[in-house]
């Protein structure tokens, strides 16, 4: 949780009343939204959080007991939004960002110097999403640029990306995520318009997307990102719509397109939600329950009571 002395950690208890308890503080400023992902590869996540006062993206080492050392500092944008993924297929997570830079990983936890994702982007990035989109080992990348389009960036498996466009995006994409909607086994793509509104193509598994849905309405303006989770436990990808204060949650019918949103109230100016088992439910139930940190420096924590 992002707080006014840094990067908070909480930890869960189990426990409906009572769950989380208060970790450690990493002390910084200016902080974006961190990511967490096992860096090092000894199964412990790791968290990856850009911040002003490191001047780039800090990478920072889980220890197992929710405690985190710093082991080095990716010279990014700090409010650039950060994905992971093996870009070079070589077993190590490398980051990339949608200031159009690439950082390879060392598999410790540090990071080669940064290298432009594409040597003449078509445009400026405002959101990336990475996953192996055409089935061939290597992540790819998905970005979004408000006001123009959303770009599929296919990996050429040489340490380079070749650009095409997804066709029929309405208007202003200003976000991207990626899942496997309909069951296929391929990548699908959301994304995020400033209309506001979400808008679905489904993947072929080749690189390309067809529209299978748009106009699923945020319930109000000043919209996140589209988030993707199975909310009651069907085994079916549904998608989450947050913004102002309110969370839009739109079930999934499991072949690519999605019923319409009912709204669940969460704290002013809700922040991205995360989805995790709180109230002692099996991490097998597919129920999770949803954190929505607020503007306020608050987090609203929304029981999942799905039977």
């Amino acid at each position: 949780m992002i707080t006014s002395s840094g990067l908070t950690v909480l930890l869960g208890t189990g426990k409906a009343a009572t769950p989380y308890t208060i970790g450690t503080t990493i002390p910084l400023s200016g902080l974006g939204c961190p990511i967490t992902a096992d860096v090092n590869g000894d199964g412990i996540p790791d968290l990856l959080e850009g911040a002003n006062s490191l001047g780039g993206v800090g990478v920072f080492l889980g220890t197992g007991n929710g405690t985190f050392s710093q082991a080095s500092v990716i010279p990014f944008s700090p409010a650039a939004n950060i994905v992971v993924g093996d870009f070079n297929h070589d077993g190590k997570l490398d980051v990339a960002t949608s200031s159009n830079q690439l950082a390879l990983g060392n598999g410790d936890g540090t990071f080669q110097a940064p290298v432009p994702i594409l040597a003449n982007p078509p445009t400026a990035f405002d959101f990336i999403a990475a996953g192996d989109v055409n089935n061939d080992g290597c992540a790819d990348l998905l970005a979004a640029s408000t006001g123009a389009y959303a770009y599929v960036l296919l990996n050429n498996r040489q340490g380079g990306f070749t650009v095409s466009t997804i066709s029929n995006v309405a208007t202003a994409p200003t976000a991207v995520a990626l899942a496997d909607l309909n069951g296929d086994g391929n990548l699908d793509a959301v994304v995020t318009s400033s209309n506001p509104d979400a808008i679905v193509y489904l993947g072929n598994g080749t690189g390309t997307f067809t529209l299978s849905q748009n106009n699923i309405p945020f319930p109000f303006v000043d919209q996140l990102p589209t988030q993707i989770g199975d909310i009651n436990g069907d085994g079916i990808p549904d998608l989450l719509l947050p913004a102002d204060g309110s969370i839009g949650i739109a079930l999934g019918t499991g072949k690519g397109t999605f019923y319409p949103p009912f709204v669940v109230g969460a704290g002013a100016g809700v922040g991205q939600v995360f989805l995790q088992n709180l109230h002692g439910q099996s991490a097998t139930a597919g129920v999770p329950d949803l954190v929505a940190p607020d503007s306020g420096g608050g987090v609203t924590v929304l029981l999942n009571l799905t039977k």
